[in-house]
């Protein structure tokens, strides 16, 4: 089964049933005055009519885009009373699927017929087909008529059928398209008329419809009437095959529908409920829940009597009914997924408990909007002082959209109020002449300044009533390139209204579209508590002010004066309580007359022998035992049917038990994600504070070494003007010797060291390996996709980074000892520790995620290890000219040359010689040394 969006059927409309719904769905304003629906194919109509208002229709691209506005329509159960389709005209309706919370198709009880005439299929062509369409139409009509009248709620919805739809749409199609069973049914409507060849007569026609449609002579009589009508225009002499293969094709259609009404109707045990969606949350209407679980005699006791005072068409949420549905009722309800349409133009009606249709208060709101800003183009025409009838008609239609009901329905007939108001008010206070320009769609992409001219144009001409329209765009704005130009007007001036309209905020908020109307809305997100403090201080400042003034009033005897408000409110008629079905209450009592007056018949002693005295006891007691077993049968089949019952919700307890754990599955995912969305951030600002700490580190020691260098000039200033003042002072005989400091060898060594500690110091700033092995550990947090990874790798990012300071703070240390004082002995200067390393784990990570090798972090600092007695400073393995990491899993040669054991293997298939001295290399491994 195909939904109501996938149109791939053909859709056969008669030229007034079709013009109909055209005027129904879109507003008067955008349909041009000739227009009118002359031809049969359905998108040829709908393209004549998008070519002719091409400046008022511009914002469908496509006829297929303008007919998914009508397809709404012809989706809502019922439609064809609420168009008022002419009955003796063709049409189409297409009735869509909802899916229960278990995956259960279900659609409403009212377009069940409509299903069934989908799948059947029709093979004749031109006014046969018309024909045949019209009849079997018209049959669909009567019996949906009679169907209505048996149906218990207006809303009320049933499991599909798909098993007897296919089986009705597979025997329709073997008995269209089989010769054979065309011939057999023809000759089963006129028997012996066929083999006669005599031309069948209009009476026998008659005839055959009063006997298959025995059970409603009216639509017998209707369709009779639709065939005399077409056999005057096309003679049933000449078309007498045609004529006897559309009617057993009727014939059999007919029949098909009365037994499909029977026979295909599933039972349920369980209530339906519809559920409906605003965003991320559901809701039910709460009057429907009321009424479903009363007629399944479900316990309602712990709120019936809040749903009963709430206003009609008021809903719960869907975490409120589980809270006040008993658990064990909860499983035997079927919760429905209603797949509502998107508001385009028109809101799309759907049915109500009450009887008859309703639609969302926020999508009635939307439909009013597009009244106004796209049909009427109101804000482009009037000026900023005519704007104020604008705002007494919102202030009269204010209790309509009322912002402390929460998420809630209006009924078609209060739309249709709101909708002639408005038509009042703009046809007295605002209808002008004037023009608002239209806004000409732009196909090309490249001709982007074109685009921009039609938006500002549209902006200018908004600015006579609202002002400040430029604040609302904004300059940047028209910069952007914007993804749908109609939509970005519409939504400019929902902003601007709503900064006029003071409920139109809140009423939004309780709708749960604010965002997605008024992007940026100060009543969610960052700005709702600053509005909230915002409206408390403005509400505290008019209540000081009114009791200043009363207390003025007081004091000078004046009668306070009254504030004279603007707003104009709307009485409403009270809506009639709904009807609500109550369980019937039933008892059997048994009572026995008499008749006093009667004369009681004197008993007479029987004259039968013994053994029939004795047969008839035996007879009493066989009838007795056997009335006993009926009844212990009856007991029995009882039992069944309890044990049955229990089998099957112990069945639906599993099956709820497993959609729960797989919901709780689902959450836990979502969970797990959120966490590592954190850690990510928690990691991504640890990196943030060590790069300040590091910053400021660098600056402590910038700062550090500038004063000591400063100290240093002034110690070689010192020493200069001491050296000028000796020069300057009279030689004496005696040669003064100055004894040094420390030794020449000493200070040798010291300068060395301080070197080395500089290069150091600069491979540490130049190489920042604390930011280094962050990013690396970042990278492979972000690709691993795994917990246990990603944990390990956090760990050895947080160890490096640690014996990383410790180094860095030992070089430092270090210089401060050497530059501080000159009396320092290399002795004295303890040892640098070893500049730490990524672990082999932490290597072999980044490789397997990345394919290729980490970059290595200040290599040079990790060859400023001690070399070992007896071994040569290189680290490079000359066979493969790699590096080694450490003497595990290598080779020495006599030469003092190490080489990695896998490397001197493959060398030795070729040769028993190091490869540095040629001299002989033995693996000892292979040649151990004897004992």
């Amino acid at each position: 089964m195909s939904s109501k969006t996938d149109i791939t059927m053909d859709l056969v409309w008669c030229p007034t049933n079709m013009e109909k719904i055209v005027r129904r769905c879109i507003p008067k304003e955008m349909i041009p005055s000739d227009w009118s629906c002359g031809q049969l194919n359905v998108f040829s109509n709908l393209d004549h009519l998008r070519k002719m208002g091409k400046s008022e229709l511009g914002m469908f691209r496509s006829a297929q885009d303008l007919f998914m506005v009508l397809a709404n329509f012809l989706g809502v159960p019922g439609c064809a009373d609420i168009i008022d389709f002419d009955s003796n005209g063709l049409y189409t309706t297409i009735p869509g699927m909802h899916t229960s919370l278990k995956g259960i198709d279900f659609v409403y009880k009212i377009d069940l017929l409509a299903f069934a005439s989908l799948v059947i299929p029709c093979n004749f062509k031109g006014w046969q087909r018309k024909m045949a369409l019209s009849s079997v139409k018209l049959c669909q009509r009567i019996l949906e008529s009679k169907w209505k009248s048996e149906l218990k709620s207006h809303c009320e919805m049933v499991e599909l059928p798909k098993d007897y739809l296919e089986y009705i749409s597979m025997s329709m199609t073997q008995c269209s398209n089989s010769f054979a069973a065309k011939v057999k049914l023809q000759k089963k409507v006129y028997k012996e008329s066929l083999e006669d060849g005599d031309v069948p007569d209009t009476e026998d026609v008659k005839a055959y419809w009063t006997e298959v449609l025995a059970s409603d002579k009216d639509a017998a009589a209707e369709v009779y009437e639709i065939f005399k009508s077409y056999t005057e225009k096309y003679p049933l002499a000449e078309n007498r095959d045609d004529y006897l293969l559309m009617v057993s094709y009727i014939g059999a259609v007919a029949r098909t529908l009365q037994e499909f009404m029977t026979e295909s109707i599933p039972s349920s045990t369980k209530a339906t409920v519809r559920l409906f969606s605003a965003g991320k949350d559901n809701f039910v209407m709460a009057h429907e829940l009321l009424q479903s679980l009363k007629n399944k005699n479900l316990d309602v006791s712990g709120f019936e009597e809040e749903v009963l005072g709430m206003p009609k068409l008021s809903t719960l949420e869907f975490r409120e009914v589980a809270r006040k549905v008993n658990i064990q009722d909860m499983k035997n309800i079927e919760f429905i997924r209603i797949n509502h349409p998107e508001t385009s133009l028109q809101a799309t009606p759907i049915p109500s408990p009450t009887g008859d249709y309703c639609v969302r208060a926020i999508d009635a709101f939307h439909e009013l909007l597009n009244d106004m800003i796209v049909a009427k183009k109101v804000f482009q025409t009037i000026d900023k002082d005519q704007f104020e009838h604008v705002e007494n008609f919102f202030d009269s239609v204010k209790d309509f959209f009322r912002s402390d009901q929460g998420v809630y329905f209006i009924s078609l007939e209060d739309l249709n109020l709101v909708k002639s108001m408005w038509e009042e008010c703009y046809e007295s206070n605002l209808k002008t002449s004037k023009q608002a320009k239209t806004t000409r769609k732009v196909r090309n992409v490249r001709n982007r300044d074109s685009e921009m001219d039609e938006l500002k144009k549209v902006y200018h001409n908004l600015e006579r009533c609202f002002p400040d329209i430029k604040d609302i765009v904004g300059g940047e704005y028209l910069k952007k390139k914007p993804t749908d130009m109609y939509a970005a007007i519409f939504q400019w001036q929902v902003i601007a209204l709503s900064d006029e309209i003071t409920y139109m905020d809140d009423f939004l908020h309780s709708q749960k579209v604010c965002t997605e109307w008024i992007p940026g809305s100060p009543c969610c997100g960052e700005g709702a508590e600053l509005m909230e403090i915002i409206k408390t201080a403005y509400a505290q400042f008019h209540a000081e002010k009114d009791a200043k003034e009363a207390a003025e009033a007081a004091a000078t005897g004046a009668p306070q004066k009254k504030k004279r408000s603007k707003k104009v409110k709307k009485t409403k008629e009270p809506t009639p309580e709904l009807p609500l079905p109550t369980s019937d209450i039933t008892s059997t009592a048994s009572e026995s007359f008499s008749d006093p007056e009667a004369e009681t018949p004197e008993t007479k002693e029987s004259r039968a022998c013994p053994m029939c005295s004795r047969a008839s006891q035996f007879a009493d007691v066989a009838n007795e035992k056997l009335r006993l077993s009926k009844i212990e049968c009856k007991h029995l089949k009882k039992d069944l049917a309890n044990a049955e019952l229990e089998v099957e919700i112990l069945k639906q307890k599993v099956t709820d038990k497993d959609e729960r754990i797989r919901m709780l599955e689902e959450l836990l995912k979502s969970k797990d994600h959120i966490i590592e969305r954190q850690n990510m951030d928690l990691l991504a600002k640890q990196d943030t504070i060590m790069n300040f700490e590091m910053e400021a580190e660098t600056r402590d020691i910038i700062i550090q070494e500038k004063s000591i260098t400063i100290q240093n000039l002034e110690h070689s200033l010192k020493l200069k003007d001491d050296r000028i003042e000796y020069l300057k002072a009279p030689q004496s005989s005696e040669v003064r010797i100055m004894e040094p400091t420390r030794s020449d060898e000493e200070t040798e060594k010291i300068r060395d060291l301080l070197f080395k500690l500089l290069e150091i110091q600069g491979t540490l700033k130049s190489g920042n390996p604390v930011v280094k092995c962050r990013e690396l550990a970042q990278r492979i947090c972000m690709k691993a996709h795994n917990k246990q990874i990603e944990d390990a790798t956090k760990i050895e990012a947080i160890r490096f980074c640690e014996q990383a300071k410790i180094y860095t703070q030992a070089v430092n240390t270090q210089l401060e000892m050497i530059r501080g004082s000159q009396l320092v002995k290399p002795e004295e200067i303890p040892e640098l520790p070893e500049f730490p390393t990524l672990s082999q784990g932490f290597l072999k990570a980044y490789e397997n995620i990345f394919k290729t090798k980490a970059p290595k972090i200040c290599h040079s600092l990790l060859k400023t290890a001690e070399v070992r007695p007896g071994e040569l400073a290189d680290t490079e393995c000359l066979i493969c000219i790699a590096e080694m990491e450490s003497e595990e899993g290598t080779i020495k040669c006599e030469c003092k040359r190490r080489y990695h054991m896998k490397c001197a293997k493959e060398w030795f298939k070729t040769k028993r010689t190091c490869p540095a001295c040629n001299a002989s290399l033995l693996d000892d491994s292979e040649f151990p040394e004897l004992a």
